[in-house]
């Protein structure tokens, strides 16, 4: 996790501290866009996701770090952003629950740290799911019901749930994007747009596990973390629910053609028989809020392409399946 001290109001001698756990696509994302802003130190903390007893004493020590801050300089906001998680789309019920249980402790530290911070400000910005949330649905708006259709969809719900029962006074932003596209660097999940042009790159076959006229919506995923970095940096006094899609969305084929046109290379692909991955899903743009500002599909294509290409080229190793490209559901 990475915990970040920012100047507070001019002459006051506080600081705002961010506590930001996932430096994934967005997360990392989150923090570029903060070092952006400048006035900012960045400090990397372990986080065990995988024994509780060890995260318990990692959360201890990034609370002593919060306290050690506080010692020198008033810390007059605390803002927790939770952008974690392995469990993909596709994950089973026992991945989900693992995240679960570091998620629940994440919540659980947060309202005992705030409370060793009085008269601090204090917010938590979750990252959900779109695509989890309303997979199959068409024209979402704010009157679409949630109906998740997979575990990961449930998950995801029941954290908005949870963070909802957070205490009161305790101000929360979540964010539902849409199929997520960006350059991430080394590791992580890939989905249909990267996997396609570092195939292309590679002139190697891309496995499609959605039929190719499956429409989903497409974000990029440095907007996504300017829209999030705004509102930590000024935060709302209301808690909100941010639907965080492109309004325009694209169906595989018209995918694949932007990605060949902006490479210039051919596509090699594979369709499955029966695709797992085919529903639409799509979204009315008077649900958007205000502020954000999705790039263009093919100009954030042109984009990713670049930052990938740089990465290929200077041997910077990708642990993204040659062969298995699917539109991402959230």
């Amino acid at each position: 996790m990475i915990l970040i001290f920012r100047q507070g109001d001019p002459g006051s001698g506080a600081c705002q501290a961010v506590a930001l756990f996932g430096a994934g696509l967005v997360g990392r994302a989150v923090v570029d866009a903060l070092r952006r802003r400048g006035g900012a130190t960045f400090v990397e903390l372990p986080l065990d996701w995988n024994d509780a007893s060890r995260r318990a004493d990692d959360l201890t020590g990034l609370t002593n770090a919060l306290l050690a801050r506080r010692d020198t300089a008033s810390i007059q906001a605390l803002d927790i952003v939770w952008a974690a998680g392995k469990a993909g789309f596709g994950a089973g019920p026992d991945e989900l629950a693992r995240e679960m249980e570091s998620f629940r402790d994440i919540l659980n530290w947060t309202v005992s740290v705030s409370s060793l911070l009085p008269g601090a400000r204090a917010g938590f910005h979750l990252l959900s799911s779109a695509g989890g949330l309303f997979e199959g649905q068409r024209f979402v708006d704010f009157a679409s019901p949630p109906q998740p259709l997979r575990p990961y969809g449930v998950a995801k719900l029941e954290q908005e749930g949870l963070v909802g029962r957070l205490p009161a006074g305790m101000v929360t932003q979540i964010y539902r994007p849409t199929s997520i596209y960006g350059f991430s660097g080394d590791g992580g999940r890939s989905g249909l747009i990267n996997t396609l042009i570092l195939n292309a790159k590679r002139h190697s076959v891309s496995r499609i596990f959605g039929g190719m006229d499956t429409v989903r919506d497409y974000v990029l995923a440095t907007d996504i973390a300017t829209f999030i970095a705004a509102r930590i940096i000024r935060p709302g006094t209301q808690s909100q629910t941010y639907l965080l899609a492109s309004g325009k969305p694209a169906s595989v084929s018209e995918i694949v053609r932007v990605v060949s046109k902006v490479i210039g290379n051919p596509l090699y692909l594979k369709l499955d028989v029966q695709p797992s991955n085919a529903s639409h899903i799509t979204f009315r743009p008077s649900a958007l809020p205000l502020g954000w500002r999705p790039t263009d599909l093919e100009t954030g294509i042109r984009l990713v392409m670049r930052q990938l290409s740089g990465a290929f080229e200077a041997g910077a190793r990708q642990s993204v399946p040659r062969n298995i490209a699917q539109p991402k559901g959230g």
